[in-house]
């Protein structure tokens, strides 16, 4: 694929369309790249009613613009390359039939722009389908996609933060029962917990379950089982953790192969001196760019939470067509306590460099890491203590000793491709790479200034896999 990519003289961003893939095309339009978004008959009225169209000026006549520059086929091979054209919506059938097409879609010079969807309605059983047949460039890693799929890969995101030493919410083993009946957990946990299993009706995505203690955990996996709320074969994959207290942040990252292999002037100096580490090493963490925070808004939670504390305990959800979910729903931008910004640059720079030394050439492109921020007493023998002490808390009102009060950053989520939390972005930008570039600076903007500085310093093949 990046033999493919060398002989690209005007690459097209390949869009499938669901999840960000409005962000994705408005940020190319804005870099003035030539786009294809795919989608189904279901999900095709999304972007015939929201065209990305025009260039730089703002726009007076709607009709005239999308009249010029947009065309909408259910052939890949009606798309002429050398026609007028700026964006085309592409109505395929089924999104896997994209598969068919990668022949064409090499023709006209794509390369894909990965998001969530494509992993899952594309690339099947643990990304397979995008690890062995879809022979299109890729900007980012194809092989990384499929760590998100925590069911079905070994070394999923987990493995690589416990690799990486990268604090996230502690594990609770449990023994599924012969019968299925419930679980037992090996040792008892005096703690809250979630349990999170494969949701009973949307596969793609996890149900939680909390409980007070272990001993109340197994009570209401034995109850969910009985009403046929789980399915208890999922429990053989289920993931027991600690009940993290905190404000749940998704950080947006970008890593730029091209910027990493620019100088950084006394930038680069002033970390390889004062880290110890090599200039490499140092281009590589200015090189990962931190771009914008979202949190998400779930259903039906959010709307159970918003109710008074008195009617949470009368209600019986069971009873209603309403199932208590965290299915997502909407994404709002926030920003974090400057201070704090400390302790995310590691972790984004620990995932990114054990990435490149487990599975080269290691992260490119978008990524998310998902977070609760929480307030910890910590001991000397907490491993979340030493974590702290080796970033560095920066307090200065804390008397030194064995115990120390601090936030921590836990990741419970990594997503290795443009985020649908970046989607708050779209039009007006992220204030951290807004503030960066003096302008805005979408997600989807970010990806396609990569597609056009690497094209212009004949460098595609460094940012596609």
């Amino acid at each position: 694929m990046q033999e493919v990519a060398k002989g690209y003289k005007q690459p097209i961003p390949l869009i499938l369309g669901s999840h960000s893939a409005l962000d994705a095309a408005a940020g190319a339009r804005n870099y003035h790249l030539r786009r294809i978004i795919y989608t189904t008959p279901e999900r095709a009225n999304i972007y015939v009613q929201n065209p990305i169209v025009g260039r730089d000026k703002p726009i007076r006549d709607l009709p005239a613009r999308v009249r010029d520059d947009i065309i909408v086929r259910s052939d890949p091979k009606d798309i002429d390359k050398a026609a007028s054209w700026d964006q085309c919506i592409l109505v395929l059938d089924n999104y896997k039939d994209i598969l068919k097409y990668t022949d064409v879609m090499r023709d006209l010079e794509c390369i894909q722009i990965p998001n969530r969807a494509f992993s899952v309605y594309v690339g099947g059983e643990a990304c397979k389908k995008i690890e062995d047949d879809f022979d299109v460039p890729i900007i980012g890693t194809r092989s990384l996609l499929k760590i998100e799929n925590r069911e079905e890969v070994e070394e999923n995101y987990y493995w690589y933060l416990e690799q990486a030493g990268i604090p996230h919410p502690e594990e609770f083993l449990f023994d599924v029962k012969n019968d299925q009946t419930g679980i037992r957990f090996k040792t008892a946990v005096e703690r809250p917990l979630v349990l999170k299993v494969p949701h009973k009706s949307r596969r793609l995505e996890r149900g939680f379950i909390f409980a007070a203690n272990s001993a109340d955990m197994e009570e209401k996996v034995e109850s969910y089982i009985k009403t046929g709320i789980i399915d208890p074969k999922d429990l053989t994959v289920g993931r027991a953790e600690e009940y993290v207290p905190g404000v749940t942040a998704n950080f947006n990252f970008f890593y730029s192969p091209v910027y990493a292999k620019e100088d950084w002037g006394e930038l680069e100096r002033y970390l390889m001196s004062a880290k110890g580490i090599s200039r490499e090493r140092a281009r590589i963490w200015l090189a990962n760019e931190f771009m914008s925070i979202d949190e998400r808004r779930e259903a039906t939670h959010d709307g159970v939470i918003r109710m008074g504390a008195e009617l949470q305990l009368k209600v019986n959800w069971a009873k209603t067509p309403y199932p208590r979910t965290f299915e997502v729903t909407a994404h709002l931008p926030i920003s974090l306590r400057e201070s704090l910004i400390r302790k995310i640059h590691p972790i984004a720079d620990m995932f990114l460099e054990k990435t490149i030394e487990v599975d080269p050439p290691g992260m490119i492109g978008a990524y998310c890491i998902q977070t609760l921020i929480t307030f910890k007493e910590l001991h000397s023998g907490d491993p979340d203590f030493k974590w702290v002490k080796k970033v560095g808390h920066g307090l200065y009102d804390v008397p030194e000793g064995d115990i120390l009060f601090d936030h921590v950053p836990k990741v419970q989520d990594v997503a290795t491709r443009h985020g649908g939390g970046t989607n708050t972005h779209m039009g007006i930008g992220a204030q951290y790479s807004n503030a960066k570039y003096i302008r805005n600076m979408s997600m989807g903007d970010r990806i396609a200034l990569e597609i056009v500085n690497a094209r212009e310093r004949r460098m595609l093949h460094e940012i596609v896999t």
